[in-house]
């Protein structure tokens, strides 16, 4: 499902956009997809750890080791975007300077969503998991629409990606229990 409702985002998005706006939308969106790596690293190594526990305070320790982590390493990279923001849009011939910055948002809640997803993954919260990579598209899909029908163009798909992965991450919360030294 989460498939073919990207495969509708990107049908709309080149439609509504047209090629040279796509194009702009796609580079940028790029950026996420390069940090999917680090995000699916947090993720798969989380999900093995969480496993392994047996009692939910081992489950909730493996989870705020790894979050604290990802935090970390999620805020250095939007800080990197945000830094580095005109040499980015510059190498990738953006028109607009401020989609970089606007990634970077997205891309500061995306590593930790990993290691959330991770966390319901190892204990088998499967239909929890499942749902929210499915309302990521469907956020991803209608506010890209509507955006756009705004006049909000590739600026709007933007935000809506970034939008996405903030809703995403606090749509899916983790109960943990034990102490914080655990």
């Amino acid at each position: 499902l989460t498939m073919a409702i990207n495969m509708a985002y990107n049908v709309v998005v080149a439609r509504f956009l047209g090629p040279k706006g796509f194009g702009q939308a796609v580079v940028v969106y790029t950026i996420l997809t390069l940090l999917w790596a680090v995000t699916l690293a947090f993720q798969i190594t989380s999900t093995k750890l969480v496993a392994r526990q047996s009692s939910v305070e081992g489950k909730s320790a493996v989870y705020r080791y790894f979050n604290i982590r990802s935090w970390a390493v999620s805020i250095m990279i939007a800080l990197a975007l945000m830094l580095f923001d005109r040499q980015i849009s510059g190498y990738l011939n953006l028109s607009d300077l401020s989609l970089v910055p606007l990634i970077a948002v997205g891309a500061a809640f995306y590593i930790p969503l990993g290691t959330r997803r991770g966390y319901h993954q190892g204990s088998l919260g499967f239909r929890a998991l499942a749902s929210n990579m499915i309302l990521e598209q469907v956020i991803r899909l209608g506010g890209a629409l509507t955006l756009i029908l705004m006049g909000r163009g590739v600026r709007g798909v933007i935000i809506v990606n970034s939008v996405a992965l903030v809703c995403v991450y606090f749509a899916m919360p983790v109960k943990i229990r034990g102490h914080v030294g655990a």
